[in-house]
């Protein structure tokens, strides 16, 4: 069974607001008290309770606090641990029925947005989820000393004043048309004050969320094993609590041939398919299979644009002309992900742009460049990037093609934690070979790649003309008018070859026929969701 996601119709933001008087507007719960059924329709009526879903990654978490990791694939970690005050659908529609925040008000005079909280909900550790834990959490984010990941997009928000004891108001620097759906990520997870004042830098082993499973034990490097959250708040459309499943497991195996061989066996449930096995287990009817195209981007240049040598321009397009991505896609991949038409935000977002110039494949002009850039006999640099199975391998195929130009590339390997930190934080290396998370919302990569103080921009140069189309895009809610300027910066990011994505990826999701509800699997960021998931056993 192959499920297609990425042809879902685009909701814009403002669909879900209704304007009210006095510059305001306001979101409530849906009146049917939640999102469009979504459950497999092959699957019983009644899900069934219990069990041990167990789960295959192929990286371990950098962190499971979720404001402190560095990596997108923390996400299938803390996914599963927090929730969030603002909760989308897969389409970034807001979600209040599924939010720890069951109402809100945007306020245009001055600029505020106050929240309204679900009452009743706790956390982990016992203590009551309030709005002076929101406070906590979003003042954390901005105190430049916690270094936490989405610090960059939240600076938006001049304070934080509890009103009442379920009422939280956020006073804003300037119109936030990107806040509702940035909160749906790793900035608007709640983490319980106690916890975190308790353990300090241990917290991030050992969190405490409102979420659906609780954190039983951490294995480093081999697993995360959680159990149900036997006083969880949320319901499916039924109104049936949730989770389903008793306990998860996510083990990491990072061979590719070992996770499907598990999930073949049967000692794992649940993985995203090596793109080698995919043809595979589409032909074995004992497994479904659901699909995300541009779930992620499979392969993207990441320049530090203030470290030689390139911090020269030419140079950074010298290198993004002299790789042919087709071949990458055929030899690693496949063929199957998807030749990069645009920029860092990938097929199914609405902010892609598939008209956009971009660099492509043309080794007359990757030459050009490198006259241009002074370095006509070519030049040596290293690159960092990651010990995957992908990854690995096409640095070497990237290595043989700039060779062609005469250009030397040193390659240096690490897991994605290390590679990640010493690239953007230690800022040791001119490029980074990885991959990249899908965000739908495009104020995430602008904010945290693009403005000048963004964590995941490695150069940190001050560029005042984009810092402004950041700010721009982010402030208005019209969905038109914000594309508009996210294509503009979109432009600018392609011709000076910031972030050069070169492929996208498409996820595919596998599971044998007794785990159910799988089409509930992917987040609208592409990450798992599993408190939906049950299993007929």
């Amino acid at each position: 069974m192959v499920r297609n996601l990425c042809g879902r119709p685009l909701v814009p933001l403002l669909a879900a607001l209704v304007l009210l008087g006095c510059g305001q507007v306001k979101i409530e719960s849906e009146a049917d008290g939640g999102a469009p059924q979504l459950s497999d329709p092959s699957a019983p009526l009644t899900p069934r309770y219990g069990g041990h879903l167990r789960v295959a990654q192929r990286h371990e978490p950098t962190s499971l606090d979720a404001v402190l990791g560095r990596s997108g694939f923390d996400t299938y970690y803390w996914r599963q641990i927090f929730d969030n005050l603002v909760d989308v659908d897969r389409d970034l529609t807001p979600r209040p029925s599924t939010s720890l925040a069951t109402s809100w008000e945007i306020g245009t005079d001055p600029d505020s947005i106050t929240f309204h909280l679900r009452e009743g909900v706790t956390f982990h550790d016992g203590k009551p989820f309030n709005a002076g834990a929101v406070k906590f959490n979003i003042d954390r984010i901005l105190d430049p000393a916690t270094m936490a990941t989405p610090r960059a997009s939240f600076t938006v928000i001049d304070s934080v004043d509890v009103l009442e004891e379920l009422t939280v108001r956020f006073n804003l620097k300037r119109p936030w048309g990107a806040g509702l759906n940035m909160l749906a990520d790793r900035g608007g997870v709640m983490s319980s004050p106690t916890a975190i004042e308790k353990l300090g830098k241990e917290y991030g082993w050992n969190p405490s969320g409102t979420g659906p499973f609780i954190v039983d034990k951490v294995i480093t490097g081999t697993l995360v094993h959680m159990v149900r959250n036997e006083n969880y708040w949320g319901t499916d459309e039924e109104g049936n609590r949730l989770p389903y499943v008793d306990e998860v497991t996510i083990h990491v195996i990072k061979d590719e041939t070992v996770r499907s061989s598990s999930l073949r066996t049967g000692e794992i449930d649940l993985a995203y398919l090596p793109n080698k096995d995919v043809s595979a287990f589409e032909r074995d009817d004992r497994f479904q299979i659901e699909v995300m195209k541009g779930g992620a981007i499979a392969v993207a240049l990441v320049f530090n644009i203030d470290k030689p040598p390139f911090d020269n321009v030419d140079l950074r397009l010298a290198l993004c002309y002299a790789i042919d991505p087709v071949a990458i896609n055929k030899t690693v991949f496949f063929n199957r992900v998807e030749v990069a038409d645009s920029g860092m935000w990938p097929t199914g977002t609405w902010a892609h742009d598939p008209d956009v110039a971009r660099p492509y494949y043309d080794l007359d002009k990757a030459r050009e460049y490198l006259r241009a850039g002074g370095k006509p006999e070519g030049f040596e640099f290293t690159v960092v990037t990651q010990n995957h199975a992908e990854l690995a391998p096409t640095s070497e195929i990237v290595r043989a093609m700039l060779k062609k130009i005469g250009v030397t590339m040193n390659i240096e390997l690490f897991n994605v934690g290390t590679a990640t930190e010493s690239f953007f934080h230690g800022r040791k290396y001119p490029l980074y070979l990885t991959g990249w998370s899908r965000y739908p919302e495009p104020d995430w990569l602008a904010s945290l790649a693009y403005k000048s103080d963004g964590y995941y921009n490695a150069g940190n140069l001050e560029r005042p003309d984009v810092d402004r189309l950041v700010e721009r895009g982010a402030s208005l809610y019209e969905v038109s008018a914000r594309k508009a300027v996210y294509d503009e910066l979109n432009a600018i990011v392609l011709d000076e070859a910031w972030h050069v994505p070169l492929l996208y990826g498409t996820w595919y999701a596998a599971a044998p026929n007794k785990v159910h509800n799988l089409d509930t699997l992917f987040a609208s960021d592409g990450k798992m969701d599993l408190r939906r998931i049950w299993l007929d056993e």
